[in-house]
């Protein structure tokens, strides 16, 4: 991303129209589960959300590795992934047909709904977000407050666990009262 002019994550948004930051979010972190993406950064470069990352890829185990005992070694490799509105509705609609049971429980600690958390959380934020970046288990969200300065959060990823269950709960209450009706 050009420091001298940011582009909002928001702003990318109003492309992809109808889309929020949890459904973003949640498709792109299903891509990155696949791939094995550990730690990364998002910005928006040229209408498109790009990811940045570290992908952990398992090496080849040779069959003497495997008599012997020993493990499989693991490798870093670094990605880059560019993400246009047609890569995320090809993904979206790959993803809903891997959904088994959309009533299920959704678990977490999967990463797509650890990042589709996120993405909820800066919608309550009325801030439009800059770049969002993973590293060691931290967030770093870059929001860009009314008065045009940046401000930089700083989440441990276990703190949305919280709004994660209120998030749902929320939606189960309102799920079960439409369903009264």
């Amino acid at each position: 991303m050009n420091e001298s002019s940011p582009k909002s994550l928001s702003k990318s948004l109003t492309m992809f129209e109808g889309w929020s930051y949890s459904q973003t979010f949640r498709v792109i972190g299903q891509s990155l589960e696949e791939r094995g993406v550990q730690d990364f950064s998002l910005t928006c470069q040229d209408e498109e959300f790009v990811v940045c990352g570290q992908r952990i890829a398992q090496l080849k185990h040779r069959w003497v590795d495997q008599f012997l005992g020993k493990k499989r070694a693991h490798t870093e490799r670094s990605v880059e992934i560019h993400y246009s509105l047609k890569s995320l509705l090809w993904l979206q609609i790959r993803g809903e047909s891997l959904r088994k049971n959309p009533d299920q429980i959704p678990d977490y600690f999967r990463f797509s709904q650890t990042i589709r958390t996120v993405g909820s959380y800066v919608e309550t934020r009325s801030m439009p977000l800059l770049s969002l970046r993973l590293s060691g288990g931290t967030f770093y969200l870059e929001l860009q407050e009314r008065s045009g300065n940046k401000r930089v959060e700083e989440h441990s990823m276990g703190s949305f666990e919280t709004y994660f269950i209120r998030t749902y709960l929320r939606r189960g209450i309102m799920k079960a009262a439409w369903a009264a009706r």
